[in-house]
């Protein structure tokens, strides 16, 4: 399924977003890594996957898009958080409070007491708080919220996973780069998601199919996907994304939510247009801070540059499938 066209500007737009991170580690490996994976919206394939920034060296095989598992910080929230919180009584208005997280993760502490600034659902999303993310999922609860990503085989949660911290994307293991595209493309696909793949079929020598592509199946209504979508246009337009200018550059409608993880060693970007999900991680393989890392930062960036090149010549007068 891979285009490899797509997988050249993909490739490109990572080497050139992190060229000026020189520094190597004892092995002779870029320190500062990414991994970036684009899906097809059409049909779910995988067109494209990074592993990581190119460089010439002999049987080096990690690629970190699908055997690297991160902490992916606020860009969990809409995958188990929010969009399962709408298929319950929630809607982009209700009103959510931004409670201290840190008094919450005290022992004994009932949560659903606690109180903070209120705001609505949908800006709480824009602006990411992650007090609002730590009320909702306590009120839907951990394994409701958890099973939304079970369902889409991220196979790394694991039972200790079962706490508020997953809110926030504090998981044992975490996730992958794959897992995260393939996600955020199930919201595109009203809901339904699709095993992200790069084989179309498989034959054998008589022509008989032997394999072909999992059908979709319903993870998130249509209604709480199209909502997720229609907050996270707002990511991009005026919350933790707008930096990044992205209706400068194109008319496309765009939506997708950043992440960074505690102490800035992950950075996220996953975000969608009609044509295509991307998402992309920022960091080291061996986790540790870069002070000018977060998700609107070197993520957005070669998001943005990469769907630019995607979407050249596409007509941008597209919105979602679903959008009102």
């Amino acid at each position: 399924s891979f285009d490899l066209n797509l997988q050249q500007e993909l490739q490109e737009t990572v080497n050139e977003a992190l060229a000026g991170y020189t520094e190597v580690n004892d092995e002779g490996v870029y320190a500062l890594q990414s991994a970036a994976v684009c899906i097809d919206n059409d049909n779910g394939y995988v067109r494209a996957i990074v592993g990581g920034r190119s460089q010439d060296f002999s049987g080096y095989t990690l690629n970190r898009a699908f055997q690297s598992y991160r902490q992916p910080g606020s860009s969990i929230k809409p995958l188990i958080v929010y969009t399962p919180a709408m298929m319950q009584d929630y809607t982009p208005d209700s009103t959510v409070y931004d409670i201290d997280v840190k008094t919450a993760q005290k022992k004994g502490v009932d949560v659903s007491s606690l109180t903070g600034a209120s705001m609505s659902l949908r800006s709480a999303v824009v602006n990411s708080k992650n007090g609002c993310a730590h009320q909702v999922f306590n009120d839907i609860g951990p394994k409701y919220g958890l099973s939304f990503a079970t369902q889409m085989e991220f196979d790394r949660i694991v039972p200790a996973d079962y706490t508020l911290s997953a809110a926030l994307g504090g998981l044992t293991y975490g996730v992958t780069t794959v897992q995260m595209a393939s996600g955020y493309a199930a919201l595109v696909n009203e809901g339904e998601f699709r095993t992200p793949t790069c084989i179309t079929s498989i034959v054998d020598d008589n022509g008989d199919e032997l394999y072909k592509e999992d059908k979709a199946v319903p993870v998130y209504s249509s209604d709480a996907a199209a909502d997720m979508i229609d907050i996270m246009k707002g990511v991009i337009k005026s919350g933790t994304a707008a930096s990044m200018k992205w209706s400068s550059s194109s008319s496309l409608a765009a939506a997708g939510k950043t992440g960074t993880t505690n102490e800035s060693k992950d950075g996220w970007f996953c975000g969608v247009t009609p044509y295509y999900t991307i998402s992309v991680w920022v960091g080291y393989d061996t986790p540790r801070t870069l002070d000018s890392l977060r998700g609107g930062s070197d993520p957005a960036s070669i998001w943005k540059d990469a769907m630019l090149e995607m979407t050249d010549g596409m007509d941008e007068d597209v919105d979602f499938p679903y959008a009102e």
